[in-house]
């Protein structure tokens, strides 16, 4: 019987963030580790698993549902897939009890604080295989989700032939975590051996084996009210004006020869019409999307900008919004990079796709991909204003790498 294995590290949790130990004692994921969940779980979506099975620490199992959601099994917890355990000092601050943990890491046994050694480990994980192995089929292929130095000690102590310790000593030579938030392995069972097949790679680096290449044409919306009133318009809406409706009408001009073969917008009814207006003749419907949506702009939406010039603007170079309520550069691009990862994944290679979206939210987003910041795009506009209203922006995706083809401008050149 042979059996194929993926395995999930848990997203990143309070307790890593601050570099408390976490063994068997669990913390909550983090925003950012329910995001690099989602990035996981997006990578793994074509892939097909028979069993999902997760240890039943809460960070763990919180990841598996997330992975789980592109698949028909349901996640199983299992304590015999918890963390290797760390004693007494689970929950310690790393920095504080260095000199007592890094003895410890050293000859890899916890034993003298209540937690385990190599041989403790190998024996529950040993048990724990067969009971998952008891379940499966030959060329099942099961998801599991767990921890790191579960991973790490998978490695060392049941996989045949693995060199765990130059694995770990290769890690520390290039400065590399051993097993990242969210990372993927693979190793499978065949006539009672394990054989590790595939070291732990993050989303990205997943990613990037795909031989792939999608280009990305981001477009503003047209003119609104809101626009012609000096007004802040982020989450809040307003209509087209009539330029703005020329605007889209004369823009659909420059897209005539382009094949879409998917367009997103954000929600607000102004970046609908816009879209509307660019698709007609085609046969690309818009799918509608609230990560798309402009910056949150809190208790500033609909005001007069010009009497509070200064402030925005201090707001407007960072992306914070947070003292008025709103959003932070952080968040908006955390929803964006959830966009951006599903529309790569769910794309074949030599797709063109069409955003409608927001200034500001694309000035977040030429900061998440080609770190340009705010300063740098209003640098390279000069005197021209970097978001026009039916401005827009290419750039392209291929193997993992982002490429800027055309920053944001109102230059209608067809292409």
């Amino acid at each position: 019987m042979k059996v194929y294995f993926t395995y999930v590290r848990h997203g990143e949790t309070l307790f890593n963030e601050i570099r408390r130990m976490q063994g068997m004692c669990d913390s909550p994921l983090t925003a950012e580790g329910i995001a690099q969940a989602e990035n996981t779980a997006s990578v793994l979506r074509h892939e097909h698993f028979d069993h999902i099975f997760c240890s039943s620490s809460e960070r763990a199992w919180d990841t598996a549902k997330i992975l789980a959601q592109y698949h028909h099994a349901e996640p199983v917890t299992m304590k015999g897939l918890k963390e290797f355990d760390f004693g007494d000092l689970d929950g310690e601050m790393i920095p504080e009890k260095e000199h007592i943990i890094q003895p410890h890491r050293i000859s890899d046994d916890w034993t003298d604080v209540g937690g385990d050694n190599c041989e403790t480990f190998k024996v529950r994980a040993e048990k724990t295989f067969n009971e998952i192995l008891s379940k499966c089929k030959d060329q099942d292929h099961v998801l599991l989700v767990s921890h790191g130095s579960f991973l790490t000690h998978f490695m060392k102590t049941i996989c045949d032939g693995y060199d765990q310790k130059e694995f770990i000593e290769r890690k520390k030579r290039q400065g590399l975590p051993f097993v990242p938030n969210c990372s993927v392995s693979k190793f499978s069972f065949e006539d009672g051996t394990f054989t590790f097949e595939q070291e732990p790679m993050t989303a990205e680096e997943c990613r990037a084996k795909e031989n792939k290449t999608v280009t990305f044409y981001f477009v503003r919306h047209g003119e609104t009210v809101f626009n012609i009133q000096k007004r802040m318009q982020g989450h809040c809406d307003s209509p087209l004006t009539e330029k703005g409706i020329r605007q889209a009408e004369e823009r659909r001009e420059t897209f005539q020869n382009i094949p879409f073969d998917a367009a997103y917008a954000s929600t607000t009814e102004r970046t609908r019409d816009t879209a509307s207006i660019l698709l007609k003749g085609k046969d690309t419907p818009a799918v509608y999307d609230k990560r798309l949506r402009e910056v949150f702009f809190g208790t500033f939406e609909g005001e007069h900008y010009e009497p509070h010039w200064n402030e925005l603007m201090r707001m407007h170079m960072n992306t914070d919004y947070s003292s008025v309520g709103g959003e932070t550069k952080k968040e908006v691009q955390r929803r964006l990079a959830s966009l951006l990862h599903e529309m790569i994944d769910t794309s074949k290679d030599g797709s063109n796709i069409l955003l409608v979206s927001h200034g500001e939210l694309y000035m977040c987003l030429m900061e998440l991909l080609f770190d340009l910041n705010h300063q740098d795009i209003y640098n390279r506009a000069g005197k021209n204003n970097p978001t026009p209203n039916l401005g827009y922006a290419v750039f392209r995706y291929t193997k993992g790498a982002w490429k800027l083809l055309k920053l944001m401008s109102a230059d209608d050149k067809k292409l």
